[in-house]
């Protein structure tokens, strides 16, 4: 099933924060946040999605 726009914001933020709530800082955050970036570059994703998606991998993987 393809997901679009709205669905695939949701899979990364869902799947940031439960990775980074259990491993922090790992490479399967990194990983993910790498298949993000990927997708907005191909157009899969909105600037602005991936901005909330990056800064919620660098909150989850760096806590203040």
């Amino acid at each position: 099933m393809e997901m679009n726009q709205s669905q695939r914001e949701q899979f990364y933020l869902t799947q940031a924060r439960e990775l980074g709530l259990q491993f922090g800082d790992s490479p399967e955050l990194s990983q993910l946040c790498r298949a993000a970036y990927e997708d907005y570059r191909q157009g899969l994703l909105s600037g602005a999605a991936y901005d909330k998606i990056q800064a919620l991998c660098s909150d989850l993987a760096h806590p203040h």
